[in-house]
């Protein structure tokens, strides 16, 4: 919509200051020069006071026009504008009257001109363009009885208007309908770019066209007068700034009478004429969100020739994602690769990267969205990518398991040094890949760092930082301090609780305290609130426990108690394992062997099979020497 009338009004607004002269040889009394000495004073609290009180006298014998005018001008000089405009609207009355029959039409209209910019500037619109009317419409008369505003005194004579007037009129009148278009008051807006229109000249056509447009329009997208205008106003004036937003409008009203094609082609002409418009990046911002499917082909050749040449200034996040997903769908490799760099480095919340990811995956393209991971989880200077950015893409590939992306990436970085890209969670992610992949000493660094270096509070991080360190340390007092650390951060958390009680019990075989290993591990077992899979892993550990002490026939005793409690199988078969090992110790080969084909029949899918495999054929070839894992037994979690 037209906005540029208040820079061109400022010259009105101080032709408005300067249009009331004083008057050479003015009689020094009577009511209009006592008003014109308290005007002249400033004293406007008497001047207001003596103005009313002379205007609603019955009889009259002096014009006042101008004093009252003067009396408005000085008003507003002082930031009264409300008053301002009561007494500019009771001089156009009175320049209407018999009594300023003296008054010259230039005087009139001056007058006119000059309290329609004030009641303009106080957004008393509906007045002003009831005093601009009568002098822009020459055969009209001068009053309209049926407005208020208006003078109830009329007469035929038409007003004469120079250029200049004219001019200055129809900029009022232009910004009487910006204002009625931002007000909402669409009928006032109409009547304003009207009248303005049919004056208007050269340079002040164009805002009216596109003013009268607007208002036709904003009271009727369905409008077929509104399509006719606004496009009329596109040919007329292509290189207008306003033109791209005025073919978006025709598009809209378009649409709104069904008329799709008509819209859709000139929402093409609009991205193909004026492609570095705002209009234009509105129009491909509305897409976002959508299937590809349902995207214009016009939109994504815009979106593919603007990310070829890299002239992605006006693309957000959410137009970044969207050419991302269509350049993956179309192979454009030079526009995915420079729209992944800036979706890296604008993306500042990470929520669109973990769209896009989730929107290529979905699309059943995973190799781009690992790329893409890639791309962004490996930062370097050469290329930047901001923390939320990287953090989304790290997370993306820790939820769907790829472990190995994401150990690859934390091989590569220096521990000891500090990147302000590498978050906690990222840093986070890349202990727990490490871990994942097998990797236990860099994975046994990287937990250290968070909970000594990041000075981390969050449970997970310190329950796995208290877990290396039983597993891989070389301090079982720096264990314990550990895992002391993670029981405190479990607060009142039954889970968590249980979880440390385990890493309790683990760092007490480290110790060969077998004894108070299994007192705490039955801790686990016998609270109702631990996890079924959880008690499943106490009662085997305890199971290990007698194993270690070569005391087989309790360790089969508590192995066997597993089943009850595992609903998942998981500890079940390694229990069906480690009882087979404990037969085979006790030289009872017959239930050995059923220990191993109940995992063969029951677990066929598991790692524990191919050990169970390899046993029974052992035995089957009365391979009578001790198992290599029964002289030094591991605890298998």
């Amino acid at each position: 919509m037209p906005t540029r009338t208040n820079r061109i009004l400022s010259a009105v607004a101080i032709f408005a200051l300067l249009l009331i002269p004083a008057r050479e040889g003015r009689s020094a009394e009577g009511d209009a020069a006592k008003l014109d000495q308290l005007t002249s004073q400033k004293n406007w609290e008497a001047s207001v006071k003596l103005a009313r009180s002379i205007t609603n006298e019955p009889a009259q014998n002096e014009d006042l026009t101008f004093a009252l005018a003067r009396l408005a001008r000085g008003l507003q000089n002082a930031g009264k504008v409300q008053e301002s405009t009561e007494f500019y609207q009771l001089a156009v009355n009175a320049s209407e009257t018999p009594l300023a029959s003296g008054l010259s039409d230039s005087d009139k209209v001056l007058v006119r001109l000059a309290a329609s910019e004030v009641m303009v500037q106080n957004q008393n619109i509906p007045q002003a363009i009831a005093t601009l009317k009568p002098i822009m419409s020459p055969d009209s008369a001068s009053s309209d009885s049926s407005n208020p505003s208006e003078s109830t005194t009329s007469t035929s004579t038409a007003f004469k208007l120079t250029e200049q007037h004219k001019k200055i009129a129809v900029w009022v009148l232009l910004r009487a309908g910006s204002a009625s278009l931002s007000r909402g008051s669409y009928l006032d807006a109409s009547t304003a770019y009207s009248i303005a229109l049919s004056h208007s000249d050269q340079k002040q056509r164009p805002l009216a066209l596109l003013g009268d447009a607007w208002a036709t329009a904003v009271q009727n997208e369905r409008s077929s007068d509104a399509v006719r205008k606004l496009a009329n106003f596109v040919d007329q004036y292509p290189d207008h700034k306003d033109a791209p937003n005025a073919a978006r409008g025709c598009a809209q009203c378009l649409k709104q009478l069904g008329r799709d094609t008509d819209s859709t082609a000139m929402l093409s002409d609009l991205l193909n004429r004026w492609p570095d418009s705002e209009a234009a990046i509105a129009v491909v911002r509305t897409n976002c969100g959508l299937s590809p499917a349902l995207i214009p082909s016009s939109v994504k050749h815009w979106i593919i020739a603007k990310a070829s040449a890299n002239d992605l200034a006006s693309f957000d996040a959410s137009t970044t994602m969207l050419g991302l997903v269509i350049a993956s769908e179309t192979s454009e490799l030079t526009a995915w690769s420079n729209l992944s760099e800036h979706l890296a480095v604008t993306d500042t919340t990470g929520q669109k990267t973990s769209e896009t990811l989730r929107q290529l995956q979905t699309a059943k393209r995973e190799s781009d969205a690992e790329q893409l991971a890639v791309k962004l989880i490996s930062s370097t200077s050469a290329r930047p990518v901001t923390p939320a950015a990287r953090e989304a893409a790290c997370r993306w590939a820790g939820r769907t398991s790829r472990w190995s992306m994401l150990a690859i990436a934390a091989e590569s970085e220096e521990l000891s040094t500090a990147d302000p890209t590498r978050t906690l969670a990222i840093e986070r992610l890349f202990a727990e890949a490490l871990t994942q992949t097998g990797q236990t000493q860099q994975a046994y660094a990287w937990w250290v760092h968070l909970a000594d270096v990041r000075s981390a509070e969050d449970f997970r991080i310190l329950i796995r930082c208290a877990e290396t360190e039983t597993a891989f340390g070389n301090d079982p007092d720096k264990a314990e301090e550990r895992i002391e650390s993670a029981r405190k951060a479990a607060g009142d958390n039954v889970a968590s609780i249980a979880l440390t009680k385990m890493l309790e019990s683990e760092l007490a075989i480290r110790r060969s305290n077998f004894d108070k290993a299994r007192s705490i591990l039955e801790q686990v077992v016998r609270s109702a609130e631990t996890a079924a899979e959880l008690r499943a892993r106490a009662q085997w550990l305890i199971g290990e426990t007698w194993y270690m002490q070569r005391r087989h026939k309790d360790a089969i005793e508590a192995y066997r108690k597993v089943e009850a409690m595992d609903t998942t199988g998981i500890w079940v078969a390694a229990s069906y394992l480690q009882a087979g090992k404990s037969f085979e110790q006790m030289g009872r080969v017959k239930e050995a062997t059923l220990c191993y084909g109940a995992i063969l029949s029951r677990f066929a899918d598991t790692s524990y099979a191919s050990s169970a495999s390899t046993r029974i054929a052992a035995l089957a070839s009365n391979n009578n020497s001790s198992p290599t894992s029964s002289s030094q037994p591991t605890i298998r979690r």
